[in-house]
């Protein structure tokens, strides 16, 4: 049974950092996270924007019909006075003003509004630094899952190899009279096997292949060729040292502290509402023409206090709620805390447990490459079975999948606690 071939199409040779780069740049998760930071960025303007006083021109043309007037006697030398008419108003008026407003004091509202603001715009950055940690860790595993799905679809074509080796070997001896027909037929069946096994493990491959490009984001047609050897220098990490850092560079807890900085904020802004707001009001204005038809400039400033004094509860159920929101935050935040630790420690220990895992089948493969060679030899030599041959066939190809698979988990294991830690 032949391998499914790969598409003939040319490979696109991809290392590792370029791999996480293309994901960084097309990922639309991460581009919607960047997205937040501008909109959390434009909040925090305009809460500051509260502020500063606010200064307004308007403009206005009245025209109407008939102007307004009155009659006025005015005597005469002789006989009775005689009603002239006195017109008080224009047809036409232009009105110009101009007012400045500026809120003195608010019992705290526009401080805590930009307060919470800012604490909105930090969020934004640790969801963003969340993000991109989350597409390096996702494209890391997917691009060690296609160089393994890659590595392992190479082993089973090279067992294919060996086994049809060995189907000719017990073909000659059978053809010299020193080994069985059934011989053959045991070579036969674990050449159909190891077939088999290359055609999953190539359909593997394809699948893997289009899992990293569906992951950067390109099209899936695409053939990857990951350049980024299985084996690494495992660095050494402490897991006090790792406990510690966690809980000062993960994205999540920065973002969960401002969470409670929020609520926080909230908090003095609800209250605000049972303290006076103080206001400042500047306003010119001028119209044209007016009784004399000339402008006339009208300045006026007012110092007003407002103080609502009772609203049947409503600001200190506001209160009330807003203190509720800030002890939830507060829990959240250490909640969070102790998930992280735990996270950690996982990690840490799946890092550990992967480059044990990793000693020992490299040990393991060695072994089995040894007796399959010395098998081979002795079943040529007519001193040994070929059940023997199989057997060591079939050990061989799965120590050397398992050693593959173990440099895999050993990288995914290392960037996994990399992204527990907050290191990436």
């Amino acid at each position: 049974m032949p391998a499914t071939p790969r598409p003939a199409s040319s490979a696109l040779p991809l290392q590792l950092k370029d791999a996480i780069s293309m994901a960084l740049t097309n990922n639309l998760a991460f581009q919607a996270a960047a997205q937040d930071i501008v909109a959390a960025q434009g909040n925090l303007i305009a809460a500051r924007g509260t502020a500063y006083p606010t200064v307004s021109a308007g403009y206005s043309y009245v025209h109407t019909q008939d102007p307004a007037f009155f009659f006025i006697p005015v005597p005469q030398a002789s006989g009775p006075p005689v009603l002239q008419k006195s017109l008080f108003s224009a047809t036409n008026m232009n009105n110009v003003n101009a007012t400045l407003e500026y809120a003195i004091y608010t019992g705290g509202a526009v401080q805590a509004a930009i307060g919470a603001a800012a604490a909105g715009y930090s969020a934004a950055q640790s969801n963003y630094a969340a993000a991109r940690a989350d597409v390096i860790n996702t494209t890391t595993a997917a691009y060690y899952s296609l160089a393994l799905a890659l590595r392992t679809s190479t082993i089973t074509d090279e067992a294919v190899d060996v086994a049809k080796q060995n189907l000719l070997t017990s073909q000659q001896l059978y053809a010299a009279g020193t080994a069985a027909h059934a011989d053959v037929l045991r070579q036969e069946v674990a050449l159909a096997n190891a077939q088999v096994a290359s055609v999953r493990a190539h359909n593997a491959a394809d699948l893997a292949n289009a899992s990293l490009a569906n992951l950067l984001n390109i099209n899936l047609n695409s053939t990857i060729n990951p350049t980024q050897a299985l084996e690494i220098a495992p660095p050494v990490y402490s897991l006090p040292d790792l406990l510690e850092q966690a809980q000062v560079r993960r994205p999540e807890i920065a973002s969960a502290i401002d969470a409670v900085t929020i609520a926080e904020k909230v908090v003095k802004e609800e209250r605000a509402g049972t303290l006076p707001v103080v206001s400042l009001n500047v306003s010119e204005a001028s119209s044209k023409p007016n009784f004399v038809n000339v402008p006339q400039p009208q300045l006026s400033e007012t110092l007003a206090v407002y103080w609502q004094l009772f609203n049947g509860g409503f600001t200190h159920g506001k209160v009330v709620q807003a203190l509720a929101e800030m002890d939830k935050a507060k829990i959240n935040l250490q909640q969070l805390r102790n998930s992280v630790d735990l996270q950690v420690r996982q990690a840490y220990f799946d890092y550990i447990a992967a480059q044990a895992a990793a000693v020992a089948a490299y040990s393991g493969q060695t072994s089995a490459a040894e007796s399959l060679r010395v098998t081979q030899l002795r079943y040529r030599a007519g001193v040994g079975t070929a059940l023997d041959l199989t057997d060591a066939l079939l050990t061989f190809t799965q120590t050397q999948v398992q050693y593959a698979t173990a440099l895999a988990d050993e990288s995914t294991a290392l960037i996994a606690l990399q992204r527990a830690a907050g290191l990436l």
